[in-house]
């Protein structure tokens, strides 16, 4: 029989036995196919990423101007594209053109969490 866990605090308490300190609740079980797909959702397995799909694109995205100037490297945990850029000039025109480049990123599939742009020297 499976106790409350405030049940087995109170128990725990009349016998002069510590109380659990674990704030770790149990939650049940979870099917394994339910766990399959949530890793292959959240890591991409099977499908590209939306770093990889920015990439492959970053030809129609920055111009050709651009493309082969400056590189888009990663999307961090807040959604923000980290850029290499080359020099002040090749920044300063990238941040003249951030909406354009927001609004072609955004509308390639899966890049819609990308939520910003910053322009690192590299």
């Amino acid at each position: 029989m499976q106790l409350s866990r405030q049940a087995e605090d109170l128990i725990a308490s009349l016998r002069n036995f510590p109380e659990k300190e674990s704030v770790a609740v149990e939650r049940g079980a979870k099917s394994l196919e339910n766990l399959i797909d949530v890793c292959l959702e959240r890591h991409y397995i099977g499908r590209e990423t939306p770093e990889e799909v920015i990439i492959r694109n970053w030809r129609s995205i920055a111009g050709a101007n651009f493309a082969g100037r400056c590189a888009p490297e990663k999307i961090d945990p807040a959604g923000i594209l980290l850029i290499k850029v080359p020099s002040a000039v090749v920044r300063r025109e990238l941040e003249f053109a951030e909406d354009r480049l927001m609004t072609a990123i955004r509308a390639l599939p899966g890049c819609e969490i990308v939520k910003g742009i910053a322009l690192r020297a590299g």
